[in-house]
């Protein structure tokens, strides 16, 4: 079986070093969020973003995730809880 390996390009690179330097945006693309979590969207999709509990705010046309939701997703799913949103 074969597997997707995530490769940055130049471009994406450049992005993740602007980013920590002046913060990631509040809210994150998908192809933001690649960046940040530094895995393939593919992968984000299976494990994250499929998870009715996910904190993506979806629009016609893609959408976002907001970053400290996410934060606290992720906590949530490492410790084998259900996220229940922001308060």
């Amino acid at each position: 079986m074969a597997t997707s390996t995530f490769k940055l390009t130049p471009e994406d690179i450049e992005e993740i070093k602007l980013n920590n330097e002046i913060g990631w945006p509040a809210s994150l693309t998908v192809k933001q969020l690649e960046l940040y979590e530094r895995k393939n969207v593919a992968t984000l999709k299976k494990y994250l973003l499929s998870r009715e509990d996910a904190p993506f705010i979806s629009f016609e046309r893609g959408g976002i995730i907001p970053l400290r939701a996410w934060e606290k997703f992720k906590a949530c799913v490492a410790v084998g809880k259900t996220y229940e949103g922001e308060i």
